[in-house]
């Protein structure tokens, strides 16, 4: 048996996916869609990937470059559909609360001083002299 990828991706199984929910979204228009792992699995099979999940999304746009009613368009809108959990390592519905701290880069050095340091004293050009 083939271990489960720590990642999805477009090769990924649904009997692989880590996750309950299965989400899809549009770059372009307000198309979006949820659904549960359990009933993709029941209607299109275990087997399935989320690379031809993707494309039966965008099948049903109306900027699906492959539509036999659109005309191919050298500058014409594409579908912009993808899936937001793709290549995402946690759980997309994880409160951030629970998400644990994260070590950011940088130390004490790389602070901003606490005191502001006293400016150069201007000095008149030109003038009298006196």
């Amino acid at each position: 048996m083939i271990p489960p990828p720590t990642t999805p991706s477009t090769e990924t199984t649904l009997l692989h996916y880590p996750w309950i929910v299965v989400r899809f979204r549009c770059h372009y228009c307000e198309r979006a869609g949820d659904s549960r792992l359990a009933a993709l699995a029941a209607r299109y099979g275990m087997n399935t990937t989320l690379g031809e999940l993707l494309d039966i999304f965008v099948g049903r746009c109306p900027w699906n470059p492959h539509s036999p009613l659109r005309k191919p368009q050298k500058y014409g809108m594409k579908c912009g559909a993808y899936c937001p959990d793709i290549g995402r390592s946690g759980p997309p519905d994880l409160p951030p609360a629970m998400g644990g701290l994260t070590l950011i880069d940088g130390g004490k050095a790389e602070l901003l001083p606490a005191e502001r340091r006293a400016k150069p004293a201007r000095r008149r050009v030109g003038g009298d002299g006196s």
